[in-house]
């Protein structure tokens, strides 16, 4: 467990890593089907990353039972890599109605869809890697122009128009009047 709001809000230099190959080490598993899967959130840990930055490490279970792991990076020398964390949390975040995680046991339990792709490496072999982070029934991200942020879009200005009628007919107050239009 560790507290995400100290690590986001720190700034501080890093070094690169020097590389080291695992490839021989790693236990081998099965590897989950490309393409989006809902899975829960087991365990939500934060590591410090070789460089000296930091990572929340996640261990993601698929409703098949399948296992995932998964590293979004919150602190680092690379500023996009911590923009694209950033996304990932505030996905999952919203995916199960929160605005953030202050800690990464809120994360423990949330439920989310997530797009699984296979990393081909020849240092590594192959493996799981999560692409993106969904809430959406249509396992899709909403991005600002697409489709489905579009389309939801319109349902908010739709019902924001009825809550509005709604409240301009309950104003009126009644009329006494018979006739239904």
């Amino acid at each position: 467990m560790g507290n995400l709001t100290s690590i986001v809000n720190n700034n501080q230099q890093y070094v690169q890593p020097t590389g080291v190959n695992y490839a021989n080490t790693a236990p081998k598993r099965n590897l989950v089907s490309p393409g989006w899967h809902w899975v829960t959130i087991e365990e939500a840990i934060i590591r410090d990353s070789k460089a000296g930055g930091k990572y929340v490490w996640l261990k993601l279970r698929t409703d098949d039972g399948d296992v995932l792991f998964d590293r979004i990076n919150v602190l680092c020398e690379s500023q996009t890599a911590v923009e694209i964390g950033m996304r990932a949390l505030s996905a999952i975040a919203k995916a199960n109605g929160r605005e953030r995680f202050d800690d990464t046991s809120e994360m423990i339990g949330c439920r989310v869809s997530a797009r699984v792709a296979i990393r081909h490496s020849d240092t590594y072999g192959d493996d799981n890697e999560v692409k993106a982070y969904s809430g959406n029934k249509d396992n899709k991200p909403a991005r600002a122009g697409s489709k489905s942020f579009n389309d939801l879009r319109q349902v908010i200005r739709g019902n924001e128009n009825r809550n509005q009628q709604a409240a301009f007919r309950s104003a009126e107050g009644p009329t006494g009047d018979e006739i239904p239009f």
